[in-house]
């Protein structure tokens, strides 16, 4: 009875069809906020999820798209020809709607991540960016697949848009590199603002800002460095301010040969009782480098919290080994030379003076080759 009725009513049935089809999206909505819920019975107005309460549209749009093809042969009206243009209307509808939606969705949680980083400016410029690139390739999809539903040739579009990408990425190529070299700072995330830095080059100083295209950098003159982001991501940077709080500071010192080497390390440490930015922990220690030419080469190895205060740190070191040095009566060698001649090719002189060498010449009285030759009484060959 229902089924000839049907026949004797083709719109109705496709109508029918139709409003199936919106059902079913509507089902599958409130099975998609049970899953989503773990389980629990709630109803679409007290969904918590944004994202869930934004796909009601294109989920039903989208069961409409897919019996709309039926319902129109079923209603008998597929041999007029304006019902294929209402088709392709229909299934668009849902692609402009997930399109919409999907990039909703998007701006909505990256705003909620800038939210929780409003404090951290490469944070808030990093999300900012890749949102918008989401955006651009949500849209730019949601575009290609839309002229494939209403038919359109696309090779040309294509094919121009392939020559003009060719021809913008070979003329921005520098600019491309630092654009991505930004990206791969905000993933791989090898420093952050606020971190001590040491380039290749050999500048130091503090990140102030990580953008787009260049890392700003403060060096300890107060002068401002901008390195491109590609420069950044390809050579190697230390970073100073590691995962750990601290930073260790070197100062080298020589002492006699003669010297009490566990003497010196007591005196090196106490150096270190007034120092205000030396840790405790790790202990100061000290360490022998090497035997040198004129003296036992010693370093003292200490340190501290922030990298920034390396500067006053060392110079009270110094100070302080300097003081302590000086009460424990305990001398820093300087360098010497010692020249020894044969006195068989020498004779005794009295004097040597006027010499123009590139280097002092000190000798005492001593001797001179006999074969040098004499002008006014003097060895002119050795000035």
């Amino acid at each position: 009875m229902l089924i000839h009725w049907f026949n004797l009513k083709p719109i109705a049935h496709g109508g029918l069809i139709l409003l199936f089809g919106t059902f079913l999206g509507y089902v599958l909505y409130l099975a998609l906020i049970k899953i989503a819920r773990g389980g629990t019975s709630v109803s679409p107005s007290t969904a918590e999820s944004p994202a869930l309460r934004r796909l009601w549209l294109p989920l039903i749009l989208t069961t409409i798209a897919i019996f709309a093809d039926d319902a129109i042969e079923r209603a008998g009206l597929r041999e007029y020809f304006w019902w294929d243009e209402f088709l392709a209307l229909l299934q668009s509808l849902p692609i402009v709607a997930w399109t919409w939606q999907l990039v909703t969705i998007c701006r909505f949680y990256f705003s909620r991540l800038t939210d929780q980083h409003t404090e951290e400016t490469n944070v808030v410029h990093s999300m900012a960016l890749v949102s918008n690139l989401i955006t651009i390739l949500l849209i730019v999809g949601g575009g290609y697949v839309l002229l494939r539903v209403w038919s359109l040739d696309l090779s040309p579009l294509l094919t121009s848009a392939g020559l003009v990408t060719a021809v913008g990425a070979l003329a921005a190529r520098d600019s491309l590199s630092d654009f991505f070299g930004g990206i791969t700072i905000f993933l791989d995330r090898p420093y952050h603002i606020g971190d001590f830095v040491v380039l290749t080059s050999g500048e130091r100083g503090e990140v102030v800002n990580i953008g787009i295209r260049s890392t700003q950098i403060r060096t300890r003159d107060d002068v401002h460095i901008s390195v491109p982001n590609s420069v950044m991501v390809s050579s190697k940077i230390m970073n100073e301010t590691s995962l750990l709080p601290q930073y260790r500071v070197r100062c080298r010192v020589g002492v006699a040969y003669n010297s009490d080497l566990l003497e010196i390390e007591k005196v090196l440490l106490y150096s270190l009782k007034d120092n205000p930015f030396v840790l405790q922990e790790p202990a100061p220690r000290v360490r022998c480098r090497d035997f040198g030419d004129w003296a036992v080469e010693l370093e003292l190895l200490a340190w501290i919290k922030d990298p920034r205060n390396r500067g006053f740190a060392r110079d009270l070191i110094i100070r302080g080994i300097h003081q302590a040095f000086r009460e424990g009566k305990i001398d820093i060698p300087l360098p010497q030379k010692e020249i020894t001649v044969k006195k068989d090719e020498y004779d005794n002189f009295d004097e040597l003076d006027n010499c123009h060498n590139d280097e002092l010449l000190s000798i005492q009285k001593g001797l001179y080759p006999k074969n040098v030759a004499r002008k006014n009484g003097h060895p002119s060959s050795l000035c």
